[in-house]
């Protein structure tokens, strides 16, 4: 009886094609999530720069009886933008941004007071910058 096979040095030559492979497709797939996570690292490293630049002090809050209003200044290093003013965790759909003379605003100054109003009435007022950072002031 006659075996027929592939011979040694065939079968090795393919297990080692066969490995190479496999160690590509490992190697591909490793490099472009070292880049993912790399961009990921420095826009993180980006945010938090933001975050830190963002300095808000609080000057003064109160409950009006048709709402409820907190006066800020900005300390940071540039004007701050809004993403969301929250009374008691309830996002507030209308708020406005005025400076102390009346004039309103899109944004809150650097070293500027600024009054933000809401229509409703709690006991902490926050606000959500675009960069993520949440700033909480009592309302009396």
């Amino acid at each position: 009886m006659q075996r027929r096979g592939i011979s040694e040095i065939y079968s090795t030559i393919m297990m080692f094609t066969v490995a190479l492979a496999i160690a590509g497709i490992v190697i591909a797939a490793s490099s472009n999530q070292f880049n993912n996570q790399q961009q990921s690292a420095y826009q993180m490293l980006d945010s938090s720069q933001k975050r830190m630049s963002e300095s808000v002090s609080f000057v003064t809050g109160r409950d009006t009886g048709t709402g409820s209003e907190v006066e800020l200044v900005n300390f940071g290093l540039a004007n701050i933008n809004l993403d969301r003013v929250m009374v008691d965790a309830v996002r507030q759909q209308s708020y406005t941004m005025t400076f102390v003379n009346g004039t309103q605003t899109q944004f809150l100054p650097v070293k500027e007071p600024v009054i933000i109003s809401t229509g409703t009435s709690g006991a902490k007022m926050q606000i959500v910058t675009t960069y993520g950072s949440i700033f909480e002031f009592p309302l009396q």
